[in-house]
């Protein structure tokens, strides 16, 4: 997996080049079909990164947010949100990233979260310690729900399936940080958060935070605890301690 991690942070790198030198200047805006905004920059950013994967390993599939699928059956799978947390990036708000996966078959092995304007980067890869711009981390113990510091991205994207989830989880946390994107996960393998949960999510989003988060000694699954695949809905949750994330599956399913 050593070549494997030295080429995904080398994307990581072309990405975090293309964004720093895109806000240099103006780029285009557009709205897509289901409302979420795309910028010009998301689309440079996986570009270059097809290219390169293109290059390198031409048997593999990618599977990007902005573009479509390219050998989606293949074995091996590259998965790229290039610019995840669009809104912080139009609003100028540096907790934007750029979101790396490759998965075996239809389970991520390997996961980076890059954090282009404050030159962060989380790599977890199977078997092996998640690192922070390369010195391990390792999540916080935090055996009570009651005592955890839970993230969200945005309360917006709760519909009305999902917001009284979300109540039950800031009712039974000791307290709620929103709008930290991926950075949030992130930081719960640094243990400075101790839960995340997210909805209308897709595989772009949450299938790099799995290596992530397991190498850091904590537990991501879907809302019914299932393990997070290619195939995976659109609920997850990640704890740094795998005790809390069993009280959080049950404050979740609470109600059915």
């Amino acid at each position: 997996m050593k070549d494997y991690i030295h080429f995904a942070e080398s994307l990581a790198d072309a990405g975090r080049t293309t964004i720093r030198d895109a806000l240099r200047k103006p780029f285009d805006l557009e709205i897509k079909p289901d409302g979420s905004p795309v910028t010009a920059v998301d689309k440079a950013v996986e570009d270059a990164m097809r290219a390169l994967i293109s290059d390198r390993f031409p048997g593999h599939g990618i599977l990007g947010e902005e573009r479509q699928d390219s050998a989606p059956d293949a074995e091996m799978k590259w998965i790229i949100d290039p610019i995840d947390g669009t809104l912080p990036f139009l609003a100028g708000i540096p907790v934007f990233g750029t979101l790396i996966a490759l998965v075996r078959g239809e389970v991520p092995v390997l996961g980076i979260i890059d954090m282009p304007m404050t030159g962060e980067r989380w790599v977890g890869c199977e078997g092996q310690a998640t690192t922070r711009n390369g010195s391990p981390v390792r999540s916080r113990a935090c055996g009570e729900l009651s005592q955890a510091l839970m993230s969200s991205s945005n309360p917006d994207f709760y519909g009305e399936r999902d917001r009284p989830a979300l109540g039950r989880m800031n009712a039974a946390t000791r307290w709620c940080v929103y709008g930290g994107s991926c950075m949030a996960y992130g930081q719960i393998a640094s243990g400075r958060i101790d839960l995340g949960i997210d909805v209308n999510f897709d595989i772009h989003d949450y299938l790099a935070l799995v290596p992530v988060i397991q190498g850091a000694g904590g537990a991501i699954t879907d809302w019914d605890g299932a393990g997070l695949t290619v195939n995976s809905g659109d609920r997850f949750v990640a704890a740094g301690d795998p005790r809390v994330h069993a009280q959080a599956l049950a404050v979740l399913n609470a109600e059915g």
